[in-house]
This record gives C-alpha cells, sequence and structure tokens, in this order.
C-alpha cells in the first residue's frame, strides 16, 4: 500500500478525482431557481374609483358621471410591486373650469414612486355638472311618545335658529318639503333638552332626501314641559264706596292677564279670573294710588302666575250731569204680542248721573240702558220698574227710579178694541211708581204693575225715543 501510494501516477490519479469532486461541490445550482427571471412585473387593477377635484360645490354639483371607476394596468420592479397596496393608485376628475352642463373630461392619474403607468380604460369620462340652489326652510320639529299624565308639551324651542339653508340641484329644489327632526319626550315631567339633534330633509312623501346640503345641520332643541295650563282675563272687581264729593277716575291693573296650572279638567270650567276685589273705601280723599293685591288660587289648581298685581287708582273730584232722551228698550218680547209703550209718551228720560269729570263729560245717551222687562207679562196695560245699567264707575244722581206703562195685545185684536178684562184688579196709574233701587250695571228684576187702558191709547211701535 505504501508503495502505491509513493507511486507518481496514482498520486496525480487521486488528485485529479479531488479537483472534479471540488469543482461539482462549487459550481452546483438550485434546480428551482431560474437564472432568467424578469427584474419588472406589470399588474392589473380593476374598478380604481374615479375621484373629483376642482369642483365649486357653492355653485355646481355633479349630477352623473360615466364611468365612475376604471382599470388599469401598471408596472414597477418586482420587489416594489410586493409592497404598494391597491389605494394606492388614484384616478382623478378635474372639473374646474367646466361650468353647467354634459361634458367628456381626460382623467388624470397619481400612482406610487417607482410605478408607471401601461395602460388606462378608458381615459375619459363624461360628467352632467348641474347648477345648486340654497333656499331657507323652517325646522320642524316633530315629538315621540307623550309626557306623563297631567303633563303637557309646549313649542319646541330650536338654537341657534329655527330656519336653516338646504342646498341642492335646482331640478331636485322643488321636492323639499320639510326639514325635520324627532325628539323622545315619552313619559317627560320636565323640559327636554337635546344640544345635538340632526336635521334631515324630507319630500312630499316623507322620503328622505339624502343629497341635501343642510347648513347647519345640527341645532339644539328644548321642549318644554309643564302642567296644563290657560290664560284667562282677568276681571277686577270693586266694593265699598268712596267719600262723598269724590269719583274713581281710572283703575288700571299692572296686568289683564293671568295664567292658570291646575288639571286640565279643572281649567277647562275657567273662562275669566275675578277672585280679586278692589275696596274704595279706603280711599279718604282725590289723588293718584298705587295698591299691590295678593290673587288667591283656585280651587284645585296648583300655580297662578302672576300672584300678585300692581293697581293704580286716580280718584278725583265728582261731577254732575244730565244726559238728554235716554230711550227705553224692552227686554223679553213675545212675538206673538204687541207690546207698546205708552208712557212716557217720549218713551224716554233724562238721567242725571254723577262720576269722574273725564268720564261723565263724554257720555252720550247710548252709553246708558233704561230697560223694560216685559217678559211673561199677559195682555193689559202694566207700569214696569225699569232696569237702569250705567258704565263703570258712573252712578245715578239721587234715587228716584224710572217706570214707563206698556201696553200688551194679542197680534190679532183690531185697533180701538179692548183687551179682555184682566183677572186682577188694576192699578191706578196714579199710585204707581214707587221708588227702587238702581245699581252700577248690575241686573236687577223690573217690578210692573198693572194699569187699565185708557180710552184711544197709542197702538204705535214698541220702540220709540224723544225728549222727556
Amino acid at each position: 500500500m505504501d508503495k502505491w501510494l509513493m507511486d507518481n501516477t496514482a498520486s496525480k490519479i487521486i488528485a485529479l478525482v479531488l479537483g472534479v469532486l471540488l469543482f461539482a461541490v462549487v459550481h452546483k445550482q438550485d434546480p428551482n431557481i431560474n437564472t432568467n427571471q424578469p427584474l419588472y412585473e406589470t399588474k392589473v387593477i380593476q374598478a380604481v374609483q374615479v375621484a373629483t377635484t376642482g369642483l365649486d360645490d357653492k355653485q355646481y354639483v355633479i349630477k352623473s358621471m360615466e364611468p365612475s371607476n376604471v382599470r388599469i394596468q401598471v408596472e414597477a420592479l418586482r420587489n416594489r410591486m410586493s409592497s404598494i397596496l391597491t389605494e394606492n393608485y388614484k384616478v382623478i376628475l378635474d372639473v374646474a373650469g367646466y361650468g353647467a352642463g354634459t361634458h367628456t373630461i381626460p382623467l388624470k392619474y397619481e400612482l406610487p414612486e417607482g410605478v408607471k403607468l401601461v395602460s388606462m380604460q378608458p381615459s375619459a369620462v363624461t360628467v352632467q355638472i348641474e347648477e345648486v340652489q340654497a333656499k331657507q326652510f323652517d325646522v320642524v320639529i316633530k315629538t315621540k311618545g307623550t309626557p306623563q299624565e297631567g303633563y303637557t308639551a309646549g313649542t319646541p324651542i330650536v338654537t341657534p335658529s329655527n330656519r336653516v339653508h338646504v342646498t341642492l340641484p335646482t331640478s331636485e329644489m322643488d321636492n323639499v318639503q320639510s326639514v325635520s327632526a324627532i325628539v323622545n319626550i315619552d313619559q317627560a315631567n320636565e323640559s327636554v333638552v337635546q344640544k345635538q339633534v340632526k336635521l334631515t330633509a324630507y319630500d312630499k312623501a316623507g322620503n328622505e332626501i339624502k343629497d341635501a346640503v343642510i347648513e347647519p345641520s345640527v341645532v339644539q332643541v328644548e321642549i318644554p314641559i309643564s302642567k296644563p295650563f290657560k290664560t284667562v282675563p282677568l276681571q277686577l272687581n270693586v266694593r265699598g264706596n268712596l267719600p262723598a264729593g269724590l269719583a274713581v277716575g281710572s283703575v288700571e291693573p299692572s296686568v289683564n292677564q293671568v295664567t292658570l296650572y291646575g288639571p286640565q279638567e279643572d281649567l277647562d270650567q275657567i273662562e275669566f279670573y275675578d277672585g280679586i276685589q278692589l275696596d274704595m273705601s279706603t280711599f279718604k280723599s282725590a289723588g293718584t294710588y298705587n295698591v299691590n293685591l295678593k290673587l288667591t288660587l283656585p280651587p284645585n289648581l296648583e300655580k297662578m302666575e302672576p300672584n300678585a298685581i300692581d293697581v293704580k287708582v286716580v280718584i278725583v273730584a265728582e261731577k254732575e250731569r244730565v244726559i238728554s232722551s235716554v230711550p227705553i228698550t224692552m227686554a223679553g218680547l213675545n212675538d206673538k204680542l204687541k207690546t207698546t209703550i205708552t208712557e212716557p209718551a217720549s218713551r224716554s228720560y233724562d238721567v242725571k248721573v254723577i262720576g269722574a269729570p273725564e268720564i261723565v263729560d263724554a257720555l252720550t245717551a247710548s252709553d246708558i240702558q233704561l230697560i223694560a222687562n216685559v217678559n211673561d207679562l199677559p195682555p193689559g196695560n202694566h207700569r214696569v220698574t225699569l232696569q237702569v245699567n250705567l258704565p263703570r264707575f258712573v252712578r245715578l244722581a239721587n234715587q228716584t227710579s224710572f217706570t214707563a206703562v206698556v201696553l200688551i195685545e194679542d197680534q190679532d185684536v183690531p185697533a180701538g178694541t179692548k183687551p179682555d178684562p184682566d183677572p186682577n184688579p188694576p192699578v191706578d196709574p196714579g199710585t204707581s211708581g214707587e221708588q227702587g233701587t238702581e245699581t252700577d250695571g248690575q241686573d236687577k228684576p223690573s217690578d210692573e204693575q198693572e194699569v187699565p187702558p185708557s180710552e184711544g191709547e197709542s197702538n204705535s211701535d214698541s220702540l220709540g225715543t224723544g225728549g222727556s
């Protein structure tokens, strides 16, 4: 063996084999690697959305765009292409400078760095641009549900304003019926405040108009929730008498209405508030007085506003005046009977009144009523005590009562024919006319006495005027 190894030829053969093996190891390659693979890669991206720019949205709106997305093919280094997301590819429609109408506009594009465009299909789109219109609308707040029993919802308060601007294409503006929002008030027992209420435009069919631009689009809404209330007139009652020689010039309450809160069934029974009285006997001399009066809450109610009022009272020296020819009117007429005033012949009286100079100087005969109530009187002659109605703060100068004699006849009694005798004995006119008490503006039953008809008694019309 040693001899064989020491042989030169054998050494050469061994060296050759080792060299071949070493070459094979150094130049050995992976059979899966393609040494001819290209460095660049192409990629097709479908349905890239077209973005618009350059539109003056205060004047125009894009009504339609066809198509709205495109197909692009791009190329980049293989290692670069794999790191780019689809949303990094942008296709842009620039409408700057275009007005209303239909236009075909070339598309622009923005690609990531290192990427170039191979193709884009289509390279242009057709757009329809339309003018927009802005119009003001009132905000309508609708409520959902009902407050707790006994509470009512008031008028909604919208902040900053109850009017908003709606912007739409001109062709769609006529479709807007309302701008509104809904606020839930179910079982509420206090005011409901929502600071962020989104407004929506609706068409006549109640469908939402999604393209409408509303400014402002969000408002604050407050819906007052309160107990039922009712506002009624205030009637100030006057009692007591002033000292002799004085009269009421004017009485002016600080308010003419009050607001009552309480159960609805109780409010429905109230038409005015008269639970307040002014005592005239407390004023001893002429002058101007300011009186504070507390109001009494009616039964079953919870609150009243205001609960006190100020009253300005002016007291002046009184004045007498005679109002001439105040006509007598009749009440309670029966259309089946003929009723005629026979006394006084003028069918009127002169009436002496007392009051503040400014008030009595302005009086006319039409401001005073002398009423003969003939209701339920049978045919015949009757002396009736007249009811006297005077303006407020005016009174009669004396206690004399006013009477009238009325003749009541059947409609079918011929003229000049006396009516059938009355079963009750007649009263002589000369003994009638007892004094009666007259009140300022107060209804008073009419006293009547029957008197016999006189021969040749007039059958003229039932109402007349004249001086007495």
